[in-house]
């Protein structure tokens, strides 16, 4: 009886710093070929999601990722993107992206890289490219807004420019 009371009380007190712990994700954007795309042709914006928490899992469905590209000169495509296992869009209108990390689980001190195909459309730039962290509350699809205990609100947002060439 001693240890299942023992055990019962180490269980709740593993389960108290589980939930209590908190935790970072961060964002990096970075349009890939130095930032140039030539007109009607498509390059890859790097999205890199940093989860930087030593010992937390990032729960699934707990990310939405949202990139938006300057429409005057750009656009993402509907298709060509190169995305983790598991990893789901939630929207594209062209201009922004909404991404879920759906069903990936990211370890304690992992990250994830997405490919973002954009196109060139109009000649013009450097305009600015922006990437940013939202949270939701866990349940699929992903789409109702959650908070990620300890986040640094600092991080949650990264910027890269393009260029659009001849």
């Amino acid at each position: 009886m001693k240890l299942f009371k023992s055990s019962l009380v180490l269980l709740a007190g593993t389960f108290v710093f589980y939930t209590a712990s908190s935790q970072n994700v961060l964002i990096n954007v970075l349009m890939r070929n130095s930032g140039k795309v030539r007109v009607r042709k498509t390059a890859f914006l790097e999205v890199t999601i940093n989860n930087t928490d030593a010992t937390s899992f990032t729960g699934l469905y707990k990310l939405k990722v949202q990139i938006s590209v300057p429409p005057t000169i750009a656009s993402i495509n509907l298709k060509g993107h190169v995305l983790p296992t598991s990893w789901e869009i939630i929207s594209n209108d062209g201009s922004t992206i909404t991404l879920s990390n759906g069903k990936d689980l990211i370890a304690a001190n992992d990250a994830r890289t997405l490919l973002i195909a954009i196109k060139g459309e109009k000649i013009g730039g450097p305009s600015t490219i922006a990437g940013q962290i939202l949270f939701a509350n866990g349940q699929p699809p992903g789409t109702v807004p959650g908070v990620l205990e300890g986040d640094n609100p600092a991080d949650n947002s990264s910027t890269s420019t393009i260029k659009v060439t001849r």
